[in-house]
């Protein structure tokens, strides 16, 4: 058995990325219920999301980024987009409010999308991603970890391009897939014939990323890079391997 539950496409039992058609593998709301889907709709709904639960912190947190988005565009909003100053009234991260003890703008704009594709993009990452990781770390730590990616990368964001009004819970995804990259690292010895595969599928999935990434206007790169980055440390501290399946430099990365 493998020591930690690798999010790729060769280990069974777990969720992939986001590309369709692959096999499976403000604040955040606490335990407040969300309607529970029928079992009918739950049944299709995991063919597209795998490891699909109504009562997973990703779904919940998915469903009041959309309310969100709706709020939004009520508010204000410019040839179907909402207006910047709606944005920055609910919380987008911009340097010099955050300087002014704003800090609450370094979370926030995980719950918050400029457009309908920007915020269908980052809907459907998440969710491949999101629900075979909550399964692997428990609710606690996926809310943890989600939350932490968002705040290193905005963290990033305002501190290199501070005048770039940012929004969008990519910030939290590439925290995911920062995650996903340093359990392959430290099961790196103990993925054998898979190896291979598994460069291929990183590089596959990187190269899609950035595409669709690319798609957006006004691509928050210092935001991608910061929760990527915080996503992989994180995921390096809280990572529980068993002794005899640790890298050499497993205690001084921990240390």
């Amino acid at each position: 058995v493998a020591p930690l539950q690798l999010l790729s496409p060769w280990v069974p039992g777990v969720a992939l990325a986001m590309m369709p058609g692959v096999p499976p593998p403000p604040p955040f709301v606490g335990h407040m219920k969300l309607p529970a889907m029928p079992p009918e709709e739950e049944e299709f709904a995991a063919l597209i999301f795998p490891g699909f639960e109504s009562g997973a912190f990703i779904w919940q947190v998915t469903c009041w980024q959309i309310a969100e988005f709706v709020f939004s565009m009520c508010l204000g909003h410019d040839r179907a987009n909402p207006t910047p100053c709606v944005l920055y009234r609910l919380g987008a991260s911009w340097g010099p409010a955050i300087t002014r003890g704003g800090v609450w703008r370094l979370v926030a704009p995980v719950m918050l999308h400029a457009n309908l594709t920007h915020l269908l993009f980052n809907v459907f990452f998440q969710l491949r991603m999101g629900f075979g990781m909550e399964k692997q770390f428990g609710r606690n730590k996926m809310m943890m970890l989600y939350f932490a990616c968002g705040l290193f990368g905005n963290l990033m964001s305002a501190t290199l391009d501070p005048f770039k009004l940012a929004v969008g819970a990519s910030t939290a995804g590439f925290g995911l897939i920062g995650v996903w990259l340093a359990e392959i690292l430290l099961s790196w010895e103990v993925l054998g014939p898979a190896r291979e595969r598994t460069i291929i599928w990183i590089v596959f999935m990187l190269i899609s990323v950035t595409t669709m990434s690319s798609m957006t206007p006004n691509m928050d790169l210092y935001g991608h890079l910061g929760g990527a980055l915080g996503g992989f440390l994180l995921s390096i501290v809280i990572s529980d391997m068993r002794e005899e399946d640790r890298p050499a430099w497993y205690g001084q990365a921990r240390g």
